[in-house]
């Protein structure tokens, strides 16, 4: 599903137009976006939680040039997910080959 298909898929839901749906998705992710670089995490229930984690400066390879660089600290984004989205998404029963059933 891409960005189109989800806004109409809030669209139909919700009974509003694909302007307010795309409205309402870009302000939502907006305020997830402003709350992240605040340094706040944000927790949906059910789904999971968005944060960041910071990494040190450190020392490490590129593979490219076939060298060794000092890569600045810097914070990224991450995604954690939530128990009960985890468990509706990987409960799969899978055999001893891991093939699924």
């Amino acid at each position: 599903m891409n960005q189109s298909e989800l806004i109409e898929q809030i669209a139909n839901e919700l009974g509003v137009s694909n302007a307010q749906s795309q409205r309402l998705l870009r302000a939502t992710l907006r305020e997830i976006r402003n709350l992240l670089q605040g340094g706040h995490s944000v927790t949906i229930p059910h789904l999971g939680t968005f944060d960041t984690a910071t990494y040190d400066k450190h020392r490490g390879y590129r593979p490219v040039s076939h060298d060794f660089a000092i890569f600045p600290k810097r914070r990224v984004p991450v995604f954690r997910t939530g128990t009960l989205l985890r468990e509706d998404v990987y409960d799969l029963e899978s055999d001893e080959t891991g093939e699924t059933k």
